[in-house]
């Protein structure tokens, strides 16, 4: 890829991404065409890596290569949008400290079939020199260009380590920009609240930045080196996703062995936005078990209100039917009901 005249959040950047494949679009397509020997010749472990939660689903992707109107992308909630595009700034003030090079924000690279949107690219400085790589081993050195991402991740969201989304995009960045390592910049807010993130988007450049700096966010920066063998596997992958497109062998629409979940979440984003891809189907009996399932949740509610009731009254907690079932309110607070040839036991 090239870099090439491209303003991000323009119309033209945005038609260039509807007919290309993205830095954040990638991840699925190794998931689907990777093997799981190819992954883990890669150092990473394929069933965590295949049991990742999917961005998006190859068979999405085929369709937005071909054009057919099938493909839909989930618009960004605005509080997810706005407040992304609010604090990049500050994300590059904060990697710009203690530089001499100014970084450049925006750059875009594509060509035919790709493109890479980047947030920051520069060139390493001393300052880098003290990093260790997250991904990889030994420090950047002085002249090495680099590119960087930003991503905004709730607090409870980072405990549970970066995704692997990110590491195959930084890979298909360094790859396709011919950087030589890549920063991973991380900001969390401290108070993460749809409140506070809109009260952020209204604030002026200069008061958002010093309500950031007042220990209000904070922003981690992990270092990716250069993975050949990551590369390689991902431009496979990428080889073999596009000889589907040319020769129109459309990907299966999920992942024959993932999650329950991961599956239906693939299906969700292959056709929740896109009005064609609606199935006939007699909902009559559902409705039915629905409403009874509703009507039995109201009527149990009722019945375990009087118990509650009851058990004010008369200061019990345990309870017995004519037909000898029991029942007793738990540690828990939970009500537990005992047929008659169990025996009760107080938890």
């Amino acid at each position: 890829m090239k870099r090439v005249k491209l303003k991000q959040g323009t119309l033209a950047w945005e038609k260039a991404r509807d007919v290309r494949i993205g830095s954040s679009e990638v991840f699925d397509i190794v998931k689907y065409y990777a093997t799981d020997e190819e992954i883990q010749n890669c150092g990473i472990n394929a069933e965590d890596f295949k049991a990742e939660k999917p961005y998006t689903t190859a068979w999405a992707l085929y369709h937005k290569m071909l054009g057919d109107g099938l493909y839909k992308k989930e618009a960004l909630a605005p509080e997810f949008a706005e407040y992304g595009n609010a604090v990049e700034p500050y994300g590059v003030k904060v990697l710009q400290r203690g530089r001499d090079h100014k970084l450049k924000p925006g750059v875009v690279y594509a060509d035919k079939r790709l493109i890479a949107s980047l947030d920051i690219e520069g060139i390493a400085e001393d300052i880098d020199m003290v990093a260790q790589f997250v991904y990889g081993h030994g420090h950047p050195r002085i002249g090495q260009r680099f590119v960087c991402e930003q991503k905004t991740m709730l607090p409870q969201v980072i405990k549970n380590g970066l995704p692997y989304k990110y590491i195959i995009q930084a890979q298909y960045q360094i790859t396709h920009t011919k950087a030589d390592f890549f920063i991973l910049q991380l900001m969390v807010l401290k108070d993460d609240t749809v409140f506070n993130r809109g009260k952020i988007c209204q604030m002026s450049k200069k008061k958002r930045f010093d309500f950031l700096d007042a220990n209000n966010m904070k922003v981690s920066h992990y270092y990716f080196q250069n993975n050949e063998h990551l590369a390689q596997l991902i431009q496979t992958c990428l080889n073999r996703f596009f000889d589907d497109v040319d020769n129109l062998r459309e990907p299966k629409p999920f992942l024959e062995y993932d999650t329950s979940r991961n599956i239906i979440e693939s299906i969700r984003l292959n056709a929740m936005y896109n009005d064609k891809l609606v199935f006939d189907f007699d909902l009559e009996e559902y409705i039915k078990a629905k409403k009874a399932e509703d009507d039995a949740g109201a009527k149990r509610k009722e019945e375990l209100q009087k118990i509650v009731e009851l058990a004010k009254e008369n200061n019990v907690c345990r309870f017995r039917a004519e037909d000898g079932t029991t029942a007793l309110f738990a540690k828990d607070g939970s009500f537990r009901l005992y047929k008659p040839t169990e025996r009760t036991v107080a938890v």
